[in-house]
C-alpha cells in the first residue's frame, strides 16, 4: 500500500541491487546530464540528441534515475533534476559527480567484483581485477587517475575548511601538504592563514596536473610545488605538515615507513596534522565500516580506530597531543615529534 515502510524482504532487495544505482549515477554523471539540467526540465530525445547517445536507451537510464531519486518526471520522457541530484552539478559546492564516475569506474567497481577473494586472502584482490596496484592503473589511465584526483579534490573541499577552522597555522612559515594531490586542502590553509607559504608534495604525474589548479585559485606564487615519492628520501623540511587521507591507503608497515620518512624530513619542532576517518568503535552501524571494507578491496589499506592511530605514530616517533573532531566526519589528530 502507499505509504507503507518497506518490508525486511523489499528492503534486503534494494540493498542487493544497490549496484545497480551506483551504475545510473555514475553513467548519469560521466554523461554530465545534471549539467544540461541545471536551467530546467529537459525532455530525454533533445539531450540523447546533445549527447550523441541512444534515444531510448537514455530515456531508459533516466527512467532509472527515478528510482535512485536524482530525477523527477515532468512530463512523459521529460525529466529535472531533485536536489539529490543537484549534487552531481559540477558547479555545486560539495559537488559529488567525480565520487559518482570513479566508484562506478574500473578501479573500483572490478575490485569489489572480488569482494570474496580479499574476505579469503585478507589481501586485496585489485591486481588479480585490475593487472596491477591501483596507482600502476591510473598511470595506465589518466582520463580515470584524473576523475579521481578530482574526487579527491572535492573530498579535500568538504573537510578543508574545517581543517583550516581548528587549527592556526599562522606560526608556521611552511605548510607542507604531503600526497596532496592538486592542493585543495592547502588553499584553503593558505587562504585562511596569508602569512604561511605552502610546499605541495606529489607524484610528477600528479604535480604536473596540480600546478593549473594552483593557479586558478591565485595561491600559485605561494606554494613549491615538490615532486617526490613519501617512502623514499626527499620529503622537504616544513614547520607543519598535512597528510589527509594518506595513512587509510596502506596496511601498517607501508605507514610505518612513510611516518619515518617524515620523522627524518621533520625539523625538531614540527608539527604534523593527520587527517582522517577515526572508527568510533566496532558496534556501532557507521559508514566508516563500509569505507574500511572499501581500502581492503582497492588498496590494501584500512581505516583505524584513535588506538591504532595512536600505536603506529608512537612507533615511528611521533606523539598524538589532541584529536579534533570535525562536523565533515574527519578528525584530526595533532602531533608532535616525541
Amino acid at each position: 500500500m502507499p505509504g507503507e515502510s518497506p518490508s525486511p524482504t523489499q528492503q534486503l532487495h534494494l540493498a542487493i541491487t544497490s549496484y545497480w544505482r551506483t551504475q545510473v549515477i555514475g553513467t548519469v554523471a560521466r554523461l554530465g546530464i545534471a549539467d544540461l539540467l541545471e536551467e530546467g526540465a529537459r525532455d530525454s530525445d533533445s539531450l540523447a540528441t546533445q549527447l550523441g547517445v541512444h534515444p531510448d536507451a537514455l530515456f531508459r537510464l533516466m527512467r532509472a534515475g527515478l528510482a535512485t531519486g536524482i530525477f523527477v518526471a515532468f512530463a512523459e520522457r521529460t525529466f529535472a533534476l531533485t536536489p539529490m541530484g543537484e549534487g552531481l552539478c559540477s558547479n555545486v559546492p560539495g559537488s559529488l559527480r567525480e565520487l559518482a564516475i570513479i566508484q562506478a569506474s574500473p578501479s573500483h567497481w572490478l575490485p569489489w567484483g572480488r569482494l570474496p577473494e580479499a574476505i579469503r586472502t585478507g589481501k586485496s584482490p585489485i591486481e588479480a581485477a585490475l593487472g596491477s596496484d591501483i596507482w600502476a592503473h591510473f598511470a595506465k589511465n589518466p582520463d580515470e587517475a584524473e576523475h579521481f584526483a578530482r574526487s579527491m579534490g572535492d573530498w579535500s573541499e568538504m573537510v578543508a575548511s574545517q581543517v583550516a577552522r581548528h587549527v592556526d597555522f599562522s606560526p608556521f612559515a611552511r605548510v607542507a601538504d604531503i600526497g596532496g594531490s592538486h592542493g585543495d586542502l592547502l588553499a584553503q590553509v593558505l587562504r585562511a592563514h596569508p602569512s604561511c607559504r605552502g610546499i605541495l608534495f606529489e607524484l610528477p604525474q600528479v604535480a604536473e596536473s596540480a600546478k593549473p589548479v594552483l593557479e586558478s585559485r591565485g595561491i600559485a606564487s605561494r606554494v613549491d610545488v615538490v615532486t617526490g615519492n613519501f617512502f623514499e628520501p626527499g620529503i622537504p623540511a616544513a614547520e607543519a605538515y598535512l597528510l589527509k587521507h594518506i595513512l587509510h591507503d596502506w596496511e601498517d608497515d607501508a605507514c610505518s615507513t612513510l611516518l619515518r620518512r617524515l620523522h627524518e624530513a621533520a625539523p625538531s619542532s614540527s608539527r604534523l596534522f593527520v587527517v582522517e576517518m577515526v572508527i568510533p568503535d566496532n558496534r556501532t552501524p557507521d559508514i566508516i565500516h563500509l569505507m574500511d571494507l572499501n581500502m581492503l578491496v582497492v588498496a590494501n589499506g584500512r581505516e583505524r580506530t584513535y588506538n591504532e592511530f595512536q600505536a603506529l605514530l608512537s612507533a615511528t616517533g611521533w606523539k598524538v597531543q589532541r584529536l579534533i573532531p570535525t562536523q565533515s566526519g574527519t578528525s584530526i589528530l595533532d602531533v608532535v615529534k616525541a
